[in-house]
């Protein structure tokens, strides 16, 4: 009688407790229902390409930071020159006049000229290569003209082995030189002191030198190279060292007068 009365007491406190647990149950399901608004799941919108993009910047900003610290916000890599392809076969072209034709001498609309008819940039001015290099599909057949009315003040050949004429300009007070490089083939006539304007041809486009192949290394510098009375261009070593400085100033020479595209059939 006894065992009963306990097996009847457990009975009991195991029924009451699993109702006490399915009261519980439905107290917290009546809840949910009743206040659904105060259960809502939020999504955060992560833009991954975003954050990719700024983990980069970052790291390049890292990257500048420790680079200018230990050499310096300067160009030190390999200066290369790029050109088209080139062709065997090369047009043979009769050079334009020289002398002071109708045509030569008449005054230009405007000052300064892209250096060929046809053309191509393919490496802009940066410190260590003041100068545009630019290139045409008529290679060997492109002719050079002067980018601005002046005199021949140099026709030399560098240790290179590179063909070059310099040209002196005085506009407005202000001499500047234009340098043009790797020419195949001199015009005829030239010598240092002849005038010659923008519609004068001092020679071919070529290769000669240190090139990669046909094009025209041309820069523009504001001062009077191999003018003694120059303390900045006397000689070309100061050229190259003034030129540079220049570049850093933010003076890119022809690009610095006349907008310079990346490509051209008109002067």
């Amino acid at each position: 009688m006894k065992d009963n009365y306990f097996l009847i007491k457990s009975k009991c406190i195991i029924i009451l407790a699993l109702s006490f647990f399915l009261i519980s149950i439905g107290l917290q399901t009546k809840d949910l229902f009743i206040n659904d608004s105060n259960y809502k799941i939020e999504y955060e919108y992560v833009n991954i390409k975003d954050m990719a993009q700024a983990s980069v910047a970052n790291k390049e900003k890292k990257t500048n930071v420790i680079r200018d610290l230990f050499i310096g916000n300067t160009y030190n890599g390999k200066i290369t020159e790029v050109s088209l392809p080139t062709t065997k076969s090369v047009e043979a072209v009769e050079l334009p006049t020289t002398a002071n034709s109708l045509a030569s001498s008449t005054v230009p609309r405007r000052i300064w000229y892209l250096p060929t008819e046809v053309g191509q940039v393919t490496q802009y001015p940066h410190y260590g290569h003041a100068a545009y290099d630019i290139t045409s599909p008529r290679t060997y057949s492109e002719n050079i003209f002067p980018v601005a009315n002046g005199v021949i003040s140099g026709i030399y050949t560098d240790p290179a082995g590179a063909k070059v004429v310099t040209i002196l300009h005085n506009i407005d007070g202000v001499k500047y030189t234009s340098q043009y490089a790797h020419l195949s083939q001199y015009a005829s006539g030239l010598y240092v002191g002849k005038p010659v304007t923008i519609n004068d041809s001092i020679g071919l486009m070529g290769s000669t030198g240190n090139s990669t192949g046909p094009h025209l290394h041309i820069a523009v510098v504001d001062c009077a190279l191999f003018d003694k009375n120059d303390v900045n261009c006397s000689d070309l070593n100061k050229w190259f060292r003034y030129a540079n400085m220049r570049v850093g100033q933010n003076y890119y020479g022809l690009g610095s007068h006349i907008n310079v595209p990346s490509s051209w059939y008109s002067r």
